[in-house]
């Protein structure tokens, strides 16, 4: 038993407990230096943890910087068990650890690396034990290894797997995991006497005093700190925080070392790496002899075990390098270098050498290039950014040091980094303006000067000033377009339209007039055709007459695709601005396509804007149940990826699907979180289709006064630019009809016509045939639009839309006493509705069946099998897995999909057979097919 750490000990003995159970769960342990959280990691390892495969991995600064180190370190002992991973999360595991080589350079996705090792630790405790994973000195750890620790550690729920994490207090990232904590305090005194009965110096019993009173409990300062003159030395002078006390007793050990052992500590200090070998051959470089380490090994400070060195404590390398000159440092970086001659080495030789520069070096410089872009490769932004920057303070040229500049800022985007991003930029814009206001004036590449402003535009987008990352884009576009880069600005337009598309419609008029000014980009260019596509898109969002057929999607991306344009941002805008065009089908494809490439490629970041995007587009198309899969995967994935913005936007797809559906408590859920706005100034991503939704609701439960309530504010509010407000037009029209508002109505059905009559698709055509039927004059002219308008979804079928149009044209036969006519549209629609689980329309549908006095078994209510009736009360995500288990994925294939591990998978799995009636996977897809 550890004396004094009964309560702590209590703790991690219920987090095993659970685990062994399968009821997985995690724990933080923070403390200041030397408190006790290694000592309690020891004691899980090594007396509560039998019947455990424990790993552990202890986070080293010299480390932090090489993407996944830790990770692999955590992970060495069970490397030969990748493959039970899915082949895409092995190849991104395989590929972080350099055991394999990617194609592409594209780096490999954070979050299947972070899937990937849920998976790994999930399948590891099925088939073998309870898993245990102690990692000492997180805050060490590399971060991408620490985020892929943080994503298993949230969703451990069902998994036989304990992950325990200690850190130092105030490590922020950990503070913001959301993981469970515990703070290490210092020893009660009776302890504290028992700890201080180990010191091998027997100090007297007023020195023992003193010790007690400045070490508060701390088991390490309680051995460590002199007993001798120097604590009586300070009298009532106030004293330094402990950690740096301890650094200066660690000093004063050191002190006590011949000359050579403390110069082959420091320069033990400057390592970055363990290996005993790299600083045995170091040493004669640094002017020592290898028999230096001897004293030093001796004294306890310095560590060897099987080729490897540490130091006693982690306090010792902060107190080493604190005492080292800045020559001495500069030789010991020279040194190192000089040691690391293996290629698998270079670039820790790189780094080293760097360190040791004094002076710009175009050499160095290009090899802290190449190291960069390796580690970008291999998800090591940190590593990247920091080699970057180095990169650009080491060029001679200052064309290279602003390209090195942007690179930098770049990486540190992509890695979250937003305000060292802009201090990188701000480095760049003033070798910018020093380029520009040189006595001989340098003309910057048009495409170098995009860049930058991208990548400022950028900064201030993540850091949530949308409007002045606007105001960035726009300027540096205006500017390229005068100054004869006008492809480039161009191209940018295209890639921040998101930007003027959620501010307002007079920032999307303001881009558009700039597209309009733009001049010299070839016709025959790929960013002619994007620029002219996105145009015409921004041109009818305005309500701007176009004057010119718009291009065809399949046009535009077959052209992009045979110059190898492969930019999923562009590919994602393109396929977003379609369906204003009405070109859904395209869209529907260009997504399937896009997310089929993410899942292939691994690019599981991308897999939420797609999944989105393509839940759009099939909602459009009235294919609501595959809208309702594709939005909650997506909804899944941004919530794991931390994307709120794409949480936003799919939220208000999913609350415009139960608003389909009638779940009005759903509805309005996913509704308040699509219009919770990102920024006082800026509109909520989602809040169109959020509008929309609650219309829609309003509109399917006969609510048409609020129906109109909500449909007028997205008509006349912000949003009304967006693709929601002319998509909601019919819903507009026949709320405003039903109010009693004929003029409203008929100002619906002018937008609606003239969108239609630029776009040219048979789909919008039926929807203004449908607004004609319905204010028509008299009943020969209503019959002649509604067939018309069901004529064209035989070209163009729509099933919700259709089904909608024959309600309507069925009430209208009723209202005429037409009843015998009335019942074929109504009963096709009462059928359609019914398979969309379309809820309150089938209501009404079914009523207006009873009025027009069909026949009882004409009008029968379909009545839910006891497990159909089940799978309605199903957890949202429990029908998620249902849905795609009755598809006949795996358990493996739905947790790669869902962000979950095949244990979560199975549990929900397990849990919902009970409700639904069934004892097997074998009888869903049976089940679903009777839904």
């Amino acid at each position: 038993m550890l004396s004094g750490r009964e309560a702590e000990l209590r703790t991690l003995r219920g987090l095993l407990s659970g685990a062994r159970t399968g009821s997985g769960g995690s724990l933080v342990l923070s403390g200041q230096p030397g408190i006790g959280k290694s000592t309690l990691l020891d004691a899980a390892a090594a007396r509560e943890s039998d019947g455990f495969l424990v790993l552990r991995a202890t986070g080293y600064e010299a480390e932090s910087q090489l993407p996944y180190a830790g990770l692999h370190l955590l992970l060495h002992p069970v490397l030969d068990r990748l493959d039970v991973l899915p082949a895409p999360q092995r190849a991104a595991l395989s590929t972080a650890f350099g055991l394999a080589v990617r194609d592409s350079a594209e780096g490999v996705d954070q979050l299947l690396i972070s899937l990937a090792l849920l998976t790994l630790l999930s399948e590891l405790a099925e088939a073998d034990r309870p898993v245990l994973c102690l990692v000492d000195d997180a805050h060490w750890f590399d971060s991408p290894s620490l985020n892929a620790l943080i994503f298993a550690a949230r969703r451990l729920g069902a998994e036989k797997v304990a992950i325990m994490l200690a850190t130092r207090e105030g490590s922020a990232l950990l503070e913001r995991s959301g993981l469970p904590g515990l703070e290490v305090k210092g020893l009660p005194d009776d302890a504290a006497r028992e700890v201080l009965t180990l010191r091998s110096d027997r100090p007297s019993d007023s020195a023992r005093v003193r010790i007690l009173a400045q070490a508060h409990g701390n088991p390490l300062a309680l051995l460590e700190l002199p007993a001798g003159s120097g604590l009586e030395s300070l009298g009532d002078e106030p004293l330094p925080e402990l950690p740096e006390r301890l650094i200066e007793a660690f000093r004063a050990q050191v002190e006590r070392l011949p000359r050579d052992s403390r110069h082959f500590l420091k320069l033990a200090a400057a390592a970055d790496g363990p290996e005993l070998d790299v600083l045995l051959r170091a040493a004669p470089l640094f002017g020592l002899p290898v028999e230096a380490m001897g004293a030093a090994e001796r004294a306890g400070i310095l560590q060897v075990n099987q080729g490897t060195f540490s130091f006693r404590h982690p306090l010792l390398r902060p107190a080493l390098i604190s005492a080292t000159s800045a020559p001495s440092r500069l030789n010991a970086h020279r040194a190192l270098a000089g040691a690391l001659t293996g290629p698998e080495q270079a670039d820790r030789r790189i780094w080293h050498e760097a360190a040791a520069a004094t002076e710009p070096d175009e050499h160095l410089a290009a090899e802290l290039e190449r190291t960069a872009e390796r580690a970008g490769r291999r998800s090591g932004r940190p590593a990247a950014i920091g080699a970057y920057e180095r990169a650009a303070r080491l060029s001679p040229s200052p064309e290279d040091r602003l390209r090195r500049w942007i690179l930098a800022a770049e990486a540190a985007i992509d890695h979250g980094d937003c305000e060292r991003a802009e201090q990188g930029l701000r480095n760049a814009d003033a070798v910018r303006t020093e380029l520009e206001s040189a006595d001989a004036p340098q003309s910057i590449d048009a495409q170098l000067r995009a860049r930058l402003v991208m990548a400022q535009a950028s900064a201030r987008f993540e850091l949530g000033d949308l409007r002045e990352s606007y105001r960035i884009a726009y300027a540096g576009a205006a500017e390229l377009g005068r100054t004869g880069g006008a492809r480039e600005a161009g191209i940018l337009l295209c890639r921040t339209v998101d930007l003027a598309w959620f501010l307002g419609d007079r920032e999307v008029a303001a881009y558009s007039d700039l597209f309009m000014q733009l001049d010299g980009v070839p016709p025959e260019d790929i960013a002619y055709a994007v620029c002219v596509f996105a145009e015409s898109a921004i041109m009818l969002s305005l309500r701007r007459d176009l004057g010119f057929m718009p291009l065809q999607l399949d046009d535009v991306v077959a052209k992009a695709r045979s110059v190898g344009f492969n930019n999923p941002a562009g590919y994602l805008t393109l396929g977003a601005l379609a369906p204003i065009l009405a070109q859904d089908e395209a869209a529907l494809e260009l997504f399937a396509a896009m997310l089929a490439d993410c899942r292939e490629h691994g690019r599981m970041a991308w897999c939420s804007p797609a999944l989105g995007a393509l839940a759009r587009v099939q909602a459009h198309l009235g294919r609501l149940a595959e809208a309702r899969a594709s939005a909650e995967e997506a909804l899944a994935i941004a919530e794991a990826a931390g994307q709120p913005q794409w949480e936003s936007q799919v939220s208000g797809v999913l609350a415009y699907l139960a608003a389909s559906a009638g779940e009005e408590e759903r509805c309005r859920e996913h509704a308040r979180r699509a219009l919770t706005d990102l920024a006082p100034t800026v509109m909520s991503l989602g809040e169109s289709w959020g509008r929309w939704a609650l219309g829609l609701l309003d509109l399917g439960l006969g609510r048409p006064a609020s129906a109109l309530e909500h449909l007028r504010t997205l008509e006349n509010g912000p949003a009304v630019h967006q693709l929601a407000a002319t998509r909601a037009l019919p819903d507009l029209l026949e709320a405003a009809l039903r109010a009693g508002d004929r003029d409203l109505a008929e100002h619906a059905l002018g937008r609606l016509t003239r969108w239609a009559g630029e776009v040219k698709q048979n789909a919008a055509d039926a929807l203004v045939l449908r607004g004609e039927a319905l204010l028509a004059p008299d009943d020969e002219s209503a019959a002649r639009s509604f067939t018309a308008a069901l004529r064209l979804y035989e070209k163009s079928d729509r099933p919700f839309d259709r089904a909608r149009t024959q309600l309507l044209w069925g009430e209208r036969l009723r209202r005429e006493r037409r009843r015998t006519e009335a019942r074929g549209p109504l009963s096709a629609a009462l059928d359609t509705f019914e398979r969309l689980g379309a809820t309150p329309w089938a209501d009404r549908a079914r009523q207006e069946l009873a009025a027009s006095g069909a026949a009882g078994n004409s009008v029968v209510t379909r009545t839910n099998s006891p497990a159909q009736a089940a799978l309605a009360v199903l957890t949202s995500q429990e029908a998620q897995i249902v849905r795609l288990a009755a598809q006949g994925l795996s358990n493996r294939d739905i947790a790669a999909q869902l962000v979950l591990s095949p244990r979560t998978v199975g549990h929900h799995l397990y849990k919902a057979y009970p409700k639904l009636g069934i004892v097997s996977r074998g009888e869903l897809p049976a089940l679903l097919d009777r839904r």
